[in-house]
């Protein structure tokens, strides 16, 4: 019994060590709340940006994942003024169109921060940043995707903040749906 003891203490240790590191809440949280403040921060016409606060999940054996909805614009539409007129909607369009490139850079510099960050995550684990667009019912949809996510590795995540922004673009993959 007394050799058997060291060797079934061991066999724990080999196999707790062994799993996937699990990231808590006290982690999670911070990364949350950069998230946020990343997207309130874009546009200081927008204060209604963020829709919904960001919520973090780790998935073993897949990696981070944030999700956040978000206004590109919002249009001015309330009580007194219960719908939008083609000159509104059309300018609404374009502002949201416009504004998919720095929307785009944010989101790259998030998964790069992010990556940086996440020390406890394992290199070949992905980090992912889904946001989700809504739509007024009148919109033009053309040319603004109802969700985008934006992932990679942590490790292409690192090796490409190391060397620049070309590298940056290649290891950010972007998926756009409607």
């Amino acid at each position: 019994m007394k050799t058997l003891l060291p060797l079934l203490l061991a066999a724990t240790f080999a196999i707790s060590a062994a799993d996937a590191p699990r990231l808590s809440r006290n982690v999670i949280t911070p990364l949350e709340k950069r998230i946020d403040e990343r997207i309130q921060r874009l546009w200081n016409d927008n204060p209604l940006a963020l829709v919904g606060p960001t919520r973090g999940v780790y998935l073993p054996g897949y990696g981070m994942v944030l999700s956040a909805e978000m206004n590109l614009a919002t249009a001015n539409i309330s009580l007194m003024n219960p719908s939008l007129s083609e000159a509104e909607k059309v300018a609404l369009h374009k502002k949201k169109v416009e504004r998919l490139p720095q929307l785009k850079t944010a989101m790259k510099d998030a998964l790069i921060a992010t990556a940086v960050s996440l020390e406890l995550l394992p290199a070949t684990d992905r980090i992912s940043i889904a946001l989700i667009l809504p739509r007024y019912s009148a919109e033009d949809p053309a040319g603004v995707p109802l969700q985008m996510v934006f992932e990679g590795t942590r490790q292409q995540l690192l090796t490409a903040q190391k060397a620049g922004p070309a590298a940056i673009d290649t290891a950010v993959k972007i998926t756009e749906s409607n």
